[in-house]
């Protein structure tokens, strides 16, 4: 007789312990999609805009996506304090590692700065290229610009896709891929393909083909720097230089000229 015939239970439990993590990946993201439909709602009911008395000097669109980023930082930072029981650091809420953080976020900085020179400052030099949402901009919307992409989103969408999405399915979900010498583990793949969902809707270097791979570059820069430092500090500081530094030069470029 084969050993499956031999040992009956343990197929069983086998099966049963397979299906359970089934389940239990299932479960999982329908909790995060769950987590996504309640900010998105939240989000879309403009509470800022009729209380806020600086809205007056700032688009619309910015105040309504200030409002989105607070509430992605509210639904994250919460759905984090409930799983991991008050032990914020377990969710990347800490400062571990900060030698090999800043080692990375130096080496980042210095990639960012090509990128932006060739895409941004290069074309608003020669060209005058300025996305539409930004023509006729004052200086308030301006500096709520470079606030927004400097503090509101790097903080909110880090702490949402990586601090919580990632670090709950890499809980569940311990395959790692394998490439040459490089380990990706699933939870960063899957982190990445939200984040890139997630963050493309602004477009701060050009159209939307753009957006999308810069972003799903970036979501996995960062949720790899995420994974081996174990701190959403140099992810954070990354994302907030990545998309904050183009208004910047904005900014610099409208009042130089």
């Amino acid at each position: 007789m084969s050993e499956m015939q031999n040992n009956p239970k343990g197929v069983f439990n086998s099966t049963a312990a397979s299906a359970e993590a089934l389940a239990r990946r299932l479960a999982l993201f329908i909790l995060i999609f769950a987590a996504y439909v309640v900010m998105t709602r939240l989000s879309s009911l403009h509470f800022s805009y009729s209380i806020i008395p600086f809205r007056l000097h700032l688009s619309p669109p910015l105040v309504h996506l200030f409002e989105h980023h607070v509430w992605e930082f509210a639904v994250g930072m919460g759905a984090i304090a409930v799983f991991s029981r008050g032990n914020l650091w377990s969710y990347g809420i800490n400062a571990l590692n900060i030698r090999q953080s800043m080692y990375v976020l130096w080496r980042f900085y210095f990639a960012a700065l090509i990128v932006i020179g060739v895409v941004i400052a290069v074309p608003l030099v020669h060209a005058e290229l300025m996305p539409s949402y930004l023509l006729g901009a004052n200086a308030a919307t301006m500096v709520g610009w470079i606030v927004f992409e400097w503090l509101a989103t790097a903080v909110a969408d880090e702490i949402f896709f990586h601090g919580f999405c990632q670090t709950l399915i890499a809980k569940y979900w311990k395959n790692i891929l394998s490439v040459g010498t490089i380990e990706i583990p699933f939870s960063v793949i899957a982190s990445t393909a939200l984040f890139t969902v997630g963050r493309s809707n602004v477009p701060v270097y050009g159209n939307p083909a753009v957006e999308y791979l810069f972003a799903a570059l970036l979501g996995f820069y960062t949720g790899m720097v995420y994974y081996k430092t174990r701190s959403l500090l140099a992810p954070m500081l990354s994302q907030a230089f990545f998309y904050g530094m183009p208004f910047v030069v904005r900014y610099l470029w409208m009042v130089w000229k």
